[in-house]
């Protein structure tokens, strides 16, 4: 189903919006990743779990 063409020329400003804050939130990431060191993307859902290693006291002689 095709829109009629009134109704694209007045979603091009809603298009145009969304791309921009699209654009903008994936450059904030790039920075963030950059001074963070990490490798995050945009529909990143991966949970991030830290280990600590535990060292007994008999191990620090």
């Amino acid at each position: 189903m095709k829109l009629p063409l009134h109704t694209f020329i007045e979603n091009i400003p809603k298009r145009l919006r969304r791309f921009a804050s699209i654009l903008m939130a994936a450059f904030m990431l790039g920075i963030s990743n950059v001074i963070l060191e990490e490798d995050r993307m945009i529909h990143d859902t991966r949970p991030k779990i830290e280990h600590q290693e535990i060292q007994d006291e008999d191990e620090n002689h």
